[in-house]
């Protein structure tokens, strides 16, 4: 029950950051997909760096992890949103019937079930080009790397600060 939990709020949190839109501050006249192209950048050096990958292990390593995220983005929907979308007008949730609620708690299992299914398959190929250690501590990047995106974008829509920066604060840096 708690995995399913962490899974559904992990797809949540994948969701969310996919679809971030255009922040105030963002750079005038910059391309759409450029902030995307900035975060896939930071966050391919921030793993190299937190794993301490020698340049074999980052030659072997990337292609794999590449794979994994092209395979979790298929699987990346949103059963939930794309559920509550036909029911919205009617009153939400409260106005699901027990059977539709049921259905909609079994498509998010199952969309947990295949993302996990994604992450033990990568996980024994990251195995056998990575120490256990740095598998664990590919894990934790990942949780760290996303960690700070989230913060970064709360402090842009808060009027913190301009969103992504480089090197004014801990974690991993955003290349301008």
């Amino acid at each position: 029950m708690i995995k399913t939990l962490i899974l559904a709020l992990a797809i949540l949190g994948n969701a969310a950051v996919a679809q971030t839109r255009p922040q105030p501050g963002s750079r005038p006249g910059a391309r759409p997909g450029q902030a995307k192209e900035r975060i896939e950048s930071a966050k391919i050096g921030f793993i190299t760096r937190e794993l301490q990958l020698t340049p074999d292990e980052a030659k072997a390593f990337w292609p794999v992890y590449n794979g994994m995220e092209v395979e979790l983005k298929r699987a990346n929907r949103d059963p939930l949103n794309e559920g509550l979308k036909t029911v919205r007008g009617e009153g939400g949730i409260d106005n699901l019937s027990d059977a539709q609620a049921r259905e909609l708690l079994a498509e998010l299992e199952k969309v947990a079930g295949e993302r996990e299914a994604i992450r033990r398959k990568y996980q024994k190929e990251f195995l056998k080009m990575l120490s256990p250690q740095k598998v664990l501590k590919l894990h934790v990047a990942e949780r760290k790397f996303k960690q700070e995106v989230m913060k970064r974008l709360s402090d842009a829509r808060s009027g913190q600060g301009p969103g992504p920066r480089t090197g004014d604060r801990p974690g991993p840096p955003m290349e301008e």
